[in-house]
């Protein structure tokens, strides 16, 4: 019997749960657990042993077992494929380098590790190098795109660390199981390790600067006197056009998932968000420049 693993940790400082068997993991688990083999076992582990519990009893009768491990140590141990998404770059240290992490299974070369958390490209690197002179398997940054609705929905993209080359076995490995979670067209190799990270974070600066831009633009043309119905379908037609203008939509009524049609329920807790641009400000000034409209 093959094995997948699939772990998380939820946040705990105070706010509601986050990633893991969360907002984001528990559907990503979801979709590999309805898409693997009946035949094949899916290892979970997360701080929050009751999302184990809840994902185990919805999903495990159904299409396969789902195994609940103690710890990420127990859990990768004989998995082939090891996936994990976490809040922060210290969560993902902890379930890779921390005490029964990962680092302390059984060294196999043949498994591929793909961690899908918006973090650093110094931890990631970090990371990649001890793992790999451990000999435990091949690590890749794979963060995710599309948000709590692309995990719903199974249409996610990934963004992976490693070289395009098509011949590649080992990327022809990752393009099955990610597009288990996400759809095949949107699987992006970027290059050697830490690149997929990089893109995350810019792309998560563009899409915290779109959304400030269009929640004044937006509330400066309803003030000024257009119906905000037509406002939306003015943008939609325009070069104003974005995934934020369709998911993120900042007025209620237009957009029936978006967050403010939904008693402004958050999907992305505002933390994240601010971790994010504080990763995209930090990267940006160790080599580069200020970020100015981010900043």
């Amino acid at each position: 019997m093959n094995q997948f693993n699939s772990f998380g940790c939820t946040n705990t400082d105070g706010e509601s749960e986050t990633s893991g068997l969360g907002s984001m993991g528990y559907h990503m688990a979801g979709y590999l657990r309805r898409k693997m083999s009946s035949k094949d076992a899916l290892l979970i582990n997360d701080v929050n042993k009751d999302a184990c519990e809840r994902f185990s009893k919805d999903l495990g009768d159904k299409y396969g077992p789902v195994k609940l491990a103690d710890s990420a140590k127990d859990a990768v141990t004989g998995a082939k494929v090891v996936i994990s998404i976490v809040p922060r770059a210290e969560n993902v240290k902890q379930v890779y380098l921390g005490a029964r992490g990962v680092i302390e299974a059984p060294p196999d070369p043949e498994r591929i590790l793909l961690e899908c958390s918006t973090i650093d490209t110094k931890t990631t690197r970090e990371v990649e190098a001890k793992l790999r002179e451990a000999g435990i398997g091949r690590y890749f940054d794979s963060p995710v795109s599309g948000g709590v609705i692309g995990a719903q929905r199974g249409t996610l993209s990934f963004l992976v660390g490693n070289p395009r080359n098509d011949s590649d076995p080992v990327n022809q490995r990752i393009l099955s199981i990610v597009s288990m979670m996400g759809l095949p067209e949107k699987v992006t190799f970027c290059g050697p390790i830490g690149t997929g990270t990089a893109a995350k974070i810019a792309n998560n600066s563009i899409a915290a600067t779109s959304m400030l831009a269009m929640t004044e633009a937006i509330g400066a043309g309803i003030r000024a006197g257009i119906d905000k119905n037509v406002l939306y379908e003015c943008i939609r037609s325009s070069t104003g056009q974005s995934w934020v203008l369709e998911n993120m939509q900042p007025c209620p009524g237009l957009v029936p998932h978006a967050p403010s049609s939904n008693g402004y329920k958050a999907t992305f807790l505002p933390f994240m968000m601010v971790k994010d641009v504080t990763l995209a400000v930090e990267t940006a000034r160790r080599i580069w420049r200020m970020l100015v409209g981010t900043n």
